[in-house]
């Protein structure tokens, strides 16, 4: 009878792997989450707006990612829950308790990327846009420029 248990178990698990394997493709499977975190007030942000923004989301890259805006009226603002949708919430709160959130705050404008529900990079200000975020979203999606 206990083998006969072991073999039933075993069946189960053969049964399953390709259920388990599916729905762990279609999660992995799933965009990369761009968040622009910005304010009315800035001058960068301005920048990133009016220049910055039209090319990203004229660029290949940018069906293969979710790209999301939080945008308050100040600095001070993006950094109250209130200003976020409530399912990145989660975003501000890990960032504030980071090293980095309490080294840097309101400044703007911010972008995180996150992958497969965590924060796996964060940048601030237009040149690290250009020099860092940029790239790391082409190799992130295997993309051309």
């Amino acid at each position: 009878m206990l083998k006969r248990r072991n073999l039933m178990a075993g069946g189960l698990g053969v049964a399953a792997a390709p259920m388990l394997a599916r729905a762990v493709a279609a999660q992995g499977a799933k965009k990369p989450i761009l968040i622009f975190a910005g304010d009315e007030t800035s001058e960068a942000c301005k920048v990133w707006r009016t220049q910055w923004e039209p090319l990203f989301k004229q660029a290949p890259v940018f069906q293969k990612v979710d790209y999301r805006v939080v945008f308050a009226k100040t600095p001070q603002l993006l950094l109250k829950p209130v200003s976020w949708p409530a399912d990145l919430r989660w975003v501000l709160d890990a960032f504030l308790m980071s090293e980095v959130g309490i080294a840097q705050g309101a400044e703007t404008p911010r972008f995180f990327l996150i992958q497969n529900g965590q924060i796996t990079f964060t940048a601030v200000g237009n040149n690290a846009w250009r020099d860092v975020m940029w790239p790391t979203l082409l190799d992130v999606t295997n993309s051309q420029p």
